[in-house]
């Protein structure tokens, strides 16, 4: 079988596969499901009876590394959508979302980040992978935020009674 005819095998194994649809980027065939989900279809290296499946990532993941499954062409397409159902989509989808989670908790800390950085004078910001800092001084007052996925941490020193009490206002407002 050549590639032409994986072109062509594509629909007909989206057909029983709920959710995905065909699509040809480059030349090559692919499984657009949902979530972002994007399978890539191709003829197995040298052998023209096999393809390969392989479960891509969002090119911001590069902890992840595509999933695969080879499966053999002359089962049918049926046959196909059914091992790619039941061998790689269950960890690839698993995988997907989890790194959907991770970008969202990523894109919520960048935001609050930003936020301070545009409130507070005098600021410095230090990020790394799972956290920022942001260091800032007004006068003789100065702070850290540790800006983390799941928490932020605020520790102010020198402040004054006014500004002691609106930071304690804006906290209790934001908790309740």
């Amino acid at each position: 079988m050549d590639n032409l005819n994986v072109n062509d095998l594509v629909p007909l194994i989206a057909r029983h596969l709920d959710g995905f649809a065909p699509e040809t980027l480059w030349g090559t065939p692919y499984l657009m499901g949902p979530d972002g989900a994007r399978l890539a279809v191709h003829l197995l290296m040298g052998r023209t009876e096999w393809i390969v499946v392989t479960g891509l990532y969002p090119m911001d993941s590069p902890d992840l590394r595509g999933r695969s499954i080879t499966v053999a062409i002359r089962r049918g397409p049926k046959h196909i959508a059914r091992k790619i159902a039941r061998r790689l989509l269950p960890k690839y989808l698993r995988d997907l979302k989890q790194h959907h989670a991770r970008a969202a908790l990523h894109t919520e800390r960048t935001d609050l980040v930003a936020t301070l950085a545009t409130l507070l004078p005098g600021n410095t910001v230090t990020a790394a992978e799972q956290e920022a800092v942001i260091r800032w001084r007004h006068g003789c007052t100065y702070g850290v935020f540790e800006v983390r996925d799941h928490a932020t941490s605020i520790e102010i020193r020198n402040a004054d009674r006014e500004l002691a009490e609106r930071v304690a206002y804006a906290v209790s407002q934001r908790s309740t």
